[in-house]
């Protein structure tokens, strides 16, 4: 899948390197469950040096993924993220 990354990704000064990380090893993705929102999902879960991020991406028909949004954790993904840790058995 090609990764795009548009300027908001980085306002939190998360580099691509990390973000995109975060998307290749995610095993359970989040899709939205508003019909309206239903292009967005959410990849939880360490980077390569273990920092747990959350990765926001629109999935862009035929295009693969455009990143609109990378940080640090925040605890309203804490619980989500606990949970995708669990299905990818860690």
């Amino acid at each position: 899948m090609a990764i795009r990354f548009s300027r908001s990704a980085t306002r939190h000064s998360i580099e691509h390197h990390r973000a995109r990380y975060v998307v290749e090893h995610c095993a359970c993705p989040l899709y939205s469950p508003d019909p309206d929102d239903a292009d967005l999902i959410v990849f939880l879960g360490p980077d390569h040096d273990g920092i747990p991020l959350e990765v926001i991406g629109l999935e862009l028909a035929e295009e693969g993924l455009l990143v609109i949004h990378a940080m640090k954790l925040r605890p309203k993904y804490r619980a989500d993220y606990e949970r995708v840790m669990r299905c990818q058995g860690r």
